[in-house]
Parts: C-alpha cells; structure tokens; sequence
C-alpha cells in the first residue's frame, strides 16, 4: 500500500498550516504503513532488515514533504527512523501475541490494547519532535555536540 504524499511545488500561504499537515501526514503515514504491515502474517518479521532500494525515491518525497513544512532535515530523517523502527516493533509484537494476559493473570499491570499502545507511542514520538522543534534557538537538526 502506498501513501502518495503531496509534492514539493504545493505552497503553503498561512503560518502553521505545513507544521499541521506534515503532523496529521506523518501520523497517518505510520498508521498506513503499520495496516500494509498486518496485512500479511508476519509481515513485520519479514519487513525487519530490510533496505528500501527500491523505494528511495519516494523515501526522498515523504523527506522532502517534511523539510518543506519546516521540520529540519536531521529530525525529519529521525523522526521517520523512529516512526518506522516502532511500528514494526509494535506489530511484530501484536503479530507474535496468542492471546493477552486477561489482567488476572497479571493483576498489577494494565491490560492494553495495541493499537491504543500505537496510537500512544506515536503520539510521544511527535510529541518529542515538537518539543525538539520548539527549543529555545535550535536553527537545524544536528545533534549537540558532547
């Protein structure tokens, strides 16, 4: 399944629309790509590893997109990095679960549905991004040096 994602020439004329759209495109872009992944069994396990060769030009666009709403390059490549690395994580867990503990055989932790966790998980990861974004004088995506 593939998202098509809107192309460089689009404009953006009022101030936060491009940080709003990249925010909802970057959301159901993880939430597409976790649904392509569960549409096969063990589609996480076989997707793990591999290199998207085939794929970089669209790899380019979805980093263009990002760049062009005024996400820095580094956290853009980041941001995806981890987007990608926790879906598969999240359904190679789901697809691995037979059959969650009800709570009683577990009582002192909550019993959590995964796309809730999903859901939860991207929502801290864009969540950081903002936070990252948001920092008092940070001009580009580099990490500070140590």
């Amino acid at each position: 399944m593939r998202l098509d994602v809107p192309g460089s020439a689009q404009v953006v004329h009022r101030p936060g629309l491009g940080e709003r759209r990249s925010k909802a495109w970057f959301l159901e872009n993880s939430r597409s790509f976790r649904r392509t992944l569960l549409m096969r069994r063990d589609g996480a396990r076989l997707h793990a590893g591999s290199t998207p060769t085939g794929d970089l030009d669209r790899i380019r666009r979805k980093m263009a997109f990002l760049v062009s709403s005024g996400m820095p390059e580094r956290d853009a490549q980041m941001a995806m990095l981890a987007a990608s690395r926790f879906t598969v994580g999240c359904v190679l867990e789901e697809q691995a679960d037979t059959g969650a503990p009800d709570g009683e055989d577990l009582p002192d932790v909550p019993v959590i549905a995964h796309e809730e966790a999903f859901e939860a998980g991207l929502a801290l990861i864009l969540g950081g991004l903002d936070q990252r974004s948001a920092a008092p004088g940070r001009t580009s995506g580099a990490p500070s040096p140590t």
